[in-house]
């Protein structure tokens, strides 16, 4: 690949140089210099809010000079990858995301925010991916299902994806986007690492077409179909990018919209709410702290001003010394408070401290009115952001209907699909890239891809009342509209342990028997023939029951506790569909099992509808007592 030469630095014309100085006194632009160079960024020292320094602007890299952001607003989209009316260029993306990891480093409610957002979004033990059949009519063998498991079992474990996923979170929060690259291993093992955004770029002076610019190589008219990215390796030794295949890198990216290559930080719309947080805390804080310091001021009358002059100047800590406006030589004596000083001052002299007429109270208020609307702009409730919970209780905050709730299971859903459930190149996930380099190595059979889906599982969200809960889950079943295994995947319980943990006490005791137990099925083994199923010494293993079978038979087991299906009629429906089970075993099962039998309802008389019988009371009219006689039907 030919390399472009870097366009010469450019500079703002002599017309559009700053001419006018802020407050400060300093120029309105701010040299800062980076790897291609200086260049002159309108932010100011430490990005000061534009509109306290005028109209700020932002280099164009070479493409005909500077541009004004608030002109952007009426440009046209030229399709270049570009986020209106946000950046145009890399190098002001570059500007903006740098902001943003500045604020994010220096910000307590910015670093609060995010680290909200990874407890809620990934948790403690991050996202769980499952492997299931797409046709459950014809499913993958037990066998071939439990091999993909282990495969991305094992691939979490060796990534340490419960890191890898609160990064991401951090990363897309600060960065807006996040690439990650996947290295196969000769193993059969993909390892991933993290590419830094500023990394991935076209040349030096980002001068490009849209099909290769912000360092994204796309079809020359599709943007949205991706063919690779160039990436900067080694930056310390050079700044060539190297092109990389779409199909080795994860691109995930917020903020924007599909047409832009990039993503956008989170923080961009509230970096001013973030800093005045900040002031507000530290201004409020910084005023108490003056008024601690001072324990008493002591006034002193009728003394000679020599002796108050030399009072005065013994209380002096240094001196600082210099010209003044008219060039006349002037000495102040600074004074260092501690906590608790005591002043000394003539009684002609007051003392007034602005905190005391301060309305603190207020100050917290306006302060919790700038979290509120960062709490608005990142879509959850105000105690999450502020940490006051006295406006709402906290699981009124995450139950079903809450903003929420709603904002981190669609964050659950962005991370879950990017990184588990995507299939189709060049969007291909993790798991579905671990799944097919195993099938590339023999570990899994290939044939058996296009029958497995892979879904992701994330941490639940809803604050639960376990005792309500566990009632309504009681009786949804009881009715028919929950299965087991349905209440178990609410709970985050695995069915397949659950339900062996079930069995396994019964199968105990079975082994437990003595020979001369009728319900020992060793007792009829003759002549050293095995019994077929389980019960069956040597064959048990060959016959035991999977995870859904066993959920079924204690489905069956449970109808029958509480009346739905006759005692008989359920042993005889185990005995049906399990035939491996012997009958022995069936009644051992079903040997404990206490039968609710539901109260009675009261018969009602159906020779006449439109007659009462002489039990019933007619309506609108009190019981009356009945007589104590004996009444015969017919």
């Amino acid at each position: 690949m030919a390399k472009k030469k870097p366009s010469p630095k450019t500079t703002p014309p002599p017309s559009q140089k700053a001419t006018k100085a802020p407050r400060s006194g300093k120029p309105i632009t701010e040299s800062i210099s980076y790897d291609t160079g200086s260049y002159q960024t309108g932010w100011g020292p430490f990005w000061n809010d534009p509109s306290e320094y005028g109209a700020f602007q932002f280099p164009n890299a070479g493409m005909g000079g500077w541009v004004n952001p608030a002109q952007l607003a009426v440009r046209d989209n030229y399709l270049s990858g570009e986020q209106l009316p946000i950046y145009l260029s890399w190098w002001q993306l570059k500007s903006i995301r740098d902001r943003a990891r500045f604020v994010f480093a220096t910000n307590e409610f910015a670093h609060g925010l995010v680290q909200c957002f990874q407890s809620f979004v990934v948790g403690s033990a991050g996202f769980k991916w499952r492997v299931a059949s797409i046709d459950l009519k014809n499913p993958v063998p037990e066998d071939l299902l439990k091999r993909c498991q282990a495969s991305l079992d094992i691939f979490r474990e060796y990534n340490n994806m419960v890191d890898v996923e609160n990064e991401i979170v951090y990363r897309l929060h600060v960065d807006g986007e996040v690439f990650l690259r996947k290295f196969p291993q000769a193993n059969g093992m993909l390892v991933i690492r993290f590419i830094e955004p500023e990394l991935v770029r076209g040349y030096a002076t980002d001068i490009g077409s849209p099909k290769d610019s912000f360092g994204i190589i796309v079809e020359e008219d599709d943007i949205n179909s991706v063919l690779g990215y160039q990436v900067i390796l080694k930056p310390t030794v050079t700044r060539e990018p190297t092109f990389i295949p779409a199909e080795e890198i994860i691109h995930i990216k917020i903020g924007t919209n599909a047409n832009a290559k990039r993503g956008l930080t989170t923080f961009y719309p509230v970096f001013q709410n973030l800093t005045n947080c900040e002031d507000i805390l530290a201004s409020t804080v910084t005023m108490a702290k003056a008024r601690a310091k001072i324990a008493m001021i002591r006034k002193v009358n009728n003394v000679a001003p020599d002796s108050m002059a030399s009072l005065v100047d013994s209380q002096i800590d240094a001196t600082l010394g210099g010209s003044n406006n008219l060039g006349a030589t002037e000495n102040i004596g600074l004074e260092r408070f501690g906590y608790g000083s005591i002043i000394t001052a003539p009684a002609n002299i007051d003392y007034e401290f602005p905190g005391a007429n301060v309305d603190a109270a207020g100050l917290i208020q306006v302060l919790q009115a700038n979290l509120r609307s960062l709490a608005t702009r990142f879509g959850i409730s105000e105690t999450l952001m502020s940490g006051d919970a006295s406006n709402n209780n906290y699981s009124s905050a995450l139950i079903a209907e809450a903003p929420a709730r709603r904002t981190f299971e669609r964050w659950q859903g962005i991370v879950g699909r990017s990184l588990a459930e995507c299939r189709f190149e060049p969007n291909k996930s993790l798991a579905w890239s671990q799944i097919h380099l195993a099938s590339e190595h023999g570990i899994i059979p290939k044939e058996i891809l296009k029958n497995i889906k892979i879904t992701s599982e994330a941490y639940s969200l809803q604050s639960r009342e376990h005792q309500k809960e566990a009632e309504m889950n009681n009786v949804y079943h009881s009715m028919g509209v929950k299965s087991i295994q349905t209440i178990r995947a609410e709970l985050g319980l695995d069915n397949d342990t659950e339900a062996s943990n079930f069995i396994k006490p019964i199968v105990d005791e079975k082994k437990d028997a003595t020979e001369i137990d009728p319900m020992n099925p060793s007792s009829r083994i003759e002549s050293g023939s095995a019994t077929q199923g389980i019960g069956g010494g040597d064959q048990v293993q060959d016959s035991a029951l999977n995870g859904a079978q066993i959920a079924n038979l204690v489905d069956i087991i449970h109808r029958c506790s509480i009346g739905e299906i006759p005692m008989e009629s359920g042993k005889a429906i185990a005995r049906a569909s399990f035939p491996a089970i012997t009958p022995e075993i069936i009644n051992l099962m079903f040997r404990d099992v206490v039968v609710k039998i539901p109260e009675p309802v009261q018969p009602v008389s159906s020779s006449s509808p439109e007659k009462l019988s002489a039990t019933e009371t007619p309506p609108n009219l009190p019981a009356a007592k009945s007589p104590n006689i004996s009444t015969v039907t017919g």
